[in-house]
């Protein structure tokens, strides 16, 4: 596994750092306070560090020659210094110095770790340049690389739809406005007719001359514009920066089809997903099931042990729901009971998952950190027949096996008689 070397001489910001780090890092970490540390610790074989944050000015190192030791080993690197003139900021630049951050307070710390956790999302989002300029195309894939990205390079507008198009996880473009076959803003306008700016981040580039053109990238659909020449430092961030919007979109987006208490899907989500899986497997005539499960007794639970000790086994179960219908839409329909969709299984396999869950319910403990409780749920089913109606429909005819099965004793599982 990848890890982050963190080089700092002072033992104060080393343990701000280390409890950062330990809450907040999404990754392995080793610490060292000089460069002779630094440096046994790069040379060991069973060190794999993907990213180092070097303290410019160590004991052992006082001019910065931490630097070249994380550079020459291969490791991106981001600076932390006290003081940083226009001199030393330009030769850490030079060296390919991924960025420095003045160590000011505690603000400082928490801007590096989140940086790193940045960088180690990035690894696995692609994203196109495009740019008919050789020099200048190879320049921006250079700091799109050293911010981690897997970049893809074009010459123009239509090689950079063939691109989306061949690879549609690509996650962000960085585009020229003038170039041959079509411009920037032609490719904007081309791929907004399908992604939108909350989807899809796009960053303009030009050097021409014109104060108008920033207003027409964002107008037509960009999410931010640069000239060119551009600060290396500025258009890193800038990237970063709409890479965390778009970001927070989406967990916004994804807290709103979210149980706040389990997290698994809500009700809202699961009819909108549901309806669009119901409509495909009519159109297909494939198989879909639909399973209601209920909490045998859950009111004994909060009665005699309370509402936080209901809630705790409300998400416990939910983890094994999540573990055993992985690959299934999962949802808390409302208060003790939970539906699932099941596309395409057999109904014997239907039957042996549900059960073996069942079963795996009724044999586990759920420890509350309060007490330890003993449960069952009981579970309805339902399969699509080529007279099902909708999807409401089919829960409901779930709703009434489910309702059998409490009748018959609770803990087991009762198909809808077709």
């Amino acid at each position: 596994m990848s890890k982050l070397l963190i080089i700092e001489d002072s033992q104060l910001i080393r343990k701000i750092i280390n409890h950062l780090a330990t809450s907040q890092l999404n990754c392995e970490f080793d610490f060292a306070c000089d460069l002779a540390e630094a440096k046994g610790l790069i040379d060991n074989p069973g060190n794999d560090y993907f990213m180092a944050l070097a303290d410019l000015h160590l004991p052992d190192a006082p001019n910065g020659e931490v630097v070249k030791l994380t550079l020459d080993a291969g490791i991106s690197t981001i600076v932390l210094t006290a003081s940083l003139n226009e001199e030393l900021r330009d030769k850490m630049l030079k060296m390919g110095v991924l960025d420095y951050i003045f160590k000011e307070n505690r603000d400082s710390y928490v801007t590096a770790i989140k940086f790193v956790n940045t960088l180690l999302l990035n690894r696995d989002i692609k994203v196109i340049v495009a740019d008919d300029s050789p020099s200048l195309r190879a320049y921006v894939s250079a700091q799109m690389s050293s911010l981690l990205y897997q970049v893809i390079e074009v010459e123009h507008g239509l090689a950079a739809l063939q691109a989306l198009k061949d690879n549609p996880e690509v996650g962000l473009l960085v585009t020229d406005y003038n170039m041959p076959e079509m411009n920037g803003i032609e490719l904007i306008r081309s791929i907004r007719q399908e992604r939108s700016r909350e989807d899809f981040p796009i960053i303009g580039l030009s050097s021409l001359k014109d104060p108008t053109l920033s207003a027409r990238f964002i107008k037509h659909g960009a999410n931010d514009f640069l000239p060119t020449p551009f600060i290396q430092e500025e258009f890193q961030w800038r990237i970063l920066k709409a890479m965390e919007q778009i970001m927070l979109i989406a967990e916004i987006r994804d807290a709103a089809n979210r149980d706040y208490l389990t997290k698994l899907y809500n009700r809202r989500y699961f009819f909108h997903n549901g309806e669009d899986s119901f409509n495909q497997a009519v159109k297909d005539n494939s198989r879909l099931t639909v399973a209601l499960l209920d909490i045998d007794y859950f009111k004994k639970i909060n009665d005699n042990y309370g509402h936080d000790s209901g809630d705790a086994v409300l998400k416990l179960l939910a983890e094994k729901l999540r573990y055993w219908f992985k690959d299934m839409t999962v949802a808390r329909y409302g208060g003790e009971e939970f539906i699932i969709l099941i596309p395409g299984l057999s109904q014997e396999q239907t039957d042996k998952i549900l059960n073996t869950f069942r079963v795996d319910i009724a044999e586990s403990e759920f420890d509350t950190s309060k007490e330890v409780i003993n449960l069952s749920v009981s579970i309805g089913v339902a399969t699509r027949v080529a007279d099902s109606k909708s999807l409401e429909a089919m829960i409901n005819e779930a709703d009434i096996a489910l309702y059998q099965a409490k009748e018959a004793g609770r803990n087991q599982v009762v198909w809808q008689k077709n």
